[in-house]
């Protein structure tokens, strides 16, 4: 009963975040889901959920797109995730979970640097360096978007087409990544319970928050996402070496 508590209210959540402003599904699932599931699993239901979210934007906005600025940093990012995910699965779940707190802290990090207005001069090399790096941490953690924001949002300038095209980098990172991990054998039949609990949940947030979206201070809800993403991330970090210095 708690499990599916947790599975209803955690993508409700996330998805107003993330439709309200512009983040948020994919960190608040993987801050609680890999706690109460092998690590696997939970990165792939994040997945499922940011994948169902970014289909209902992308086709609304697919107009929008602009590929030209977008294809140097997709394809690197999807080779990498390929292969960054197929050596997940070689690690042990302490392992990926420090993995999950260092991301944690650099997402805070990014989002102090582009607070003082630094940001990435978008060139097709420096495109495809940080679609190796949004490879790497969607393929341990399933969460790709500061590397491809730092990118992008300087190369856009109408902010209806930065939307667009973020949005569908997200659609391919957490198609690719999903079916990455679904060849080998994270999700079963037994999660189909589950599955359809993150859908609903998924879709409901997704209604709430295009309702409040302009109706919110986002940039006093990103501090505080941001304060509470900084904080857990350094405290599972701590806990996790905390746990293999004992063991």
């Amino acid at each position: 009963m708690i499990e599916i508590l947790i599975f209803s209210l955690i993508p409700f959540i996330g998805s107003i975040l993330q439709t309200s402003m512009g983040f948020g599904n994919g960190v608040l699932i993987m801050a609680v889901l890999p706690f109460i599931l092998p690590f696997g699993k939970a990165v792939a239901f994040n997945q499922i959920s940011c994948l169902f979210l970014t289909v209902l934007v992308v086709s609304k906005m697919w107009r929008k797109i602009r590929w030209s600025v977008l294809i140097p940093i997709l394809i690197p990012m999807g080779i990498s995730t390929i292969l960054f995910t197929l050596w997940s699965f070689s690690f042990d779940q302490s392992v990926l979970k420090m993995f999950l707190g260092v991301v944690f802290i650099i997402l805070v990090l990014i989002f102090l640097l582009s607070k003082k207005g630094i940001s990435i001069k978008p060139t097709p090399i420096k495109g495809a360096v940080m679609g190796v790096i949004s490879g790497l941490s969607n393929g341990f953690t399933g969460i790709s978007g500061p590397p491809a924001a730092m990118y992008l949002r300087p190369s856009i300038d109408n902010n209806e087409e930065y939307i667009a095209t973020i949005q569908c980098f997200f659609l391919f990172q957490s198609t690719i990544g999903l079916v990455s991990r679904m060849g080998l054998g994270a999700l079963d039949r037994g999660d189909i319970g589950f599955l359809i609990v993150v859908l609903v949940s998924t879709f409901l947030g997704s209604v709430i928050g295009g309702k409040i979206n302009g109706k919110v201070d986002s940039a006093k809800m990103q501090r505080y996402v941001y304060i509470f993403v900084g904080l857990y991330g350094l405290y599972v970090l701590v806990s996790e070496l905390i746990n293999i210095e004992l063991i």
